[in-house]
């Protein structure tokens, strides 16, 4: 039992001495120094520095001088201080992890590296998108990441993939071009764009190696260099196809200023004014 007790009190943060130290005293006090090396089985030469810990921790007491000799706190007491220490360094810890959790929270750019990586970080988007997720993805990509898309139009997430390769049935809306892979890798290396809710962008290499790297932004200008590539692709698609692809077009570009309509209202400004007679 003393030994269970004594790694139970070690895991608390007590040492061995300490622990030992003390449940020695418990059993047996007033007790000198020399009393308690021997009952416990703490060496003489440590027995006095391992009192004078537990009596700066409030664990014993002094009741005698000359020789001097101590008393144990009681159980009670033990608990409360350990209860104490324990609330303490709680609120510590969470202090500090929520200090930390709010500065990583202001990183606005970073980067991933690996191809096993930053397909967890597409899922990690894809999974906390609210309202609309777009990408521009090959086949590879897509089936990897298949049954988050799935799942992403149950909680009301729209969901729109443009590709050059065919892309596994059920993700949404596809805009794709049907070219197998195959083709187009003699070519072009993978790439990946993926904006989640016209916030946060994913955008880099996705070829399937160690060393390879996407960045993750909040950062304006990185999101709307992505939706920018992304608005292109699409409305060449639709040009190439004869595809409506205005409904696609209008989820990117909603954030931005109604370009068409300030400059037909500026050219009507400056049209010249009929003479009256």
């Amino acid at each position: 039992m003393e030994q269970d007790l004594t790694q139970a009190m070690k895991r608390l943060g007590f040492t061995a001495n300490e622990s030992r130290a003390y449940l020695a005293l418990l059993q047996k006090h007033p007790a000198t120094g020399y009393e308690m090396a021997t009952a416990s089985g703490v060496p003489r030469s440590a027995i006095y520095n391992v009192l004078r810990s537990l009596e700066r921790q409030g664990l014993v007491n002094v009741v005698q001088e000359k020789p001097a000799r101590y008393v144990p706190v009681p159980p009670e007491r033990l608990f409360h201080l350990l209860e104490s220490r324990f609330a303490r360094d709680l609120a510590e810890v969470k202090a500090r992890i929520e200090t930390l959790a709010r500065t990583q929270d202001e990183v606005v750019t970073w980067t991933v590296q690996g191809y096993t990586q930053m397909l967890d970080e597409c899922r990690r988007l894809v999974g906390g998108a609210r309202r609309v997720v777009m990408a521009s993805l090959w086949q590879r990509e897509a089936v990897a990441l298949k049954d988050w898309l799935v799942a992403a139009p149950e909680r009301g997430v729209e969901v729109v993939l443009f590709s050059f390769n065919p892309l596994p049935e059920g993700l949404g809306t596809q805009l794709s071009y049907n070219i197998p892979e195959a083709e187009l890798e003699s070519y072009w290396s993978h790439r990946i764009i993926l904006i989640v809710d016209g916030e946060q962008v994913l955008l880099g290499g996705a070829e399937d190696t160690a060393d390879n790297r996407v960045v993750v932004s909040r950062e304006e200008p990185l999101v709307e260099v992505a939706r920018s590539n992304l608005v292109l692709d699409i409305t060449l698609y639709g040009e190439r196809t004869g595809t409506d692809t205005a409904h696609a077009v209008s989820l990117l570009t909603a954030p931005l200023a109604p370009v068409e309509k300030l400059v037909a209202s500026s050219l009507a400004a400056r049209a010249p004014i009929s003479a009256t007679t």
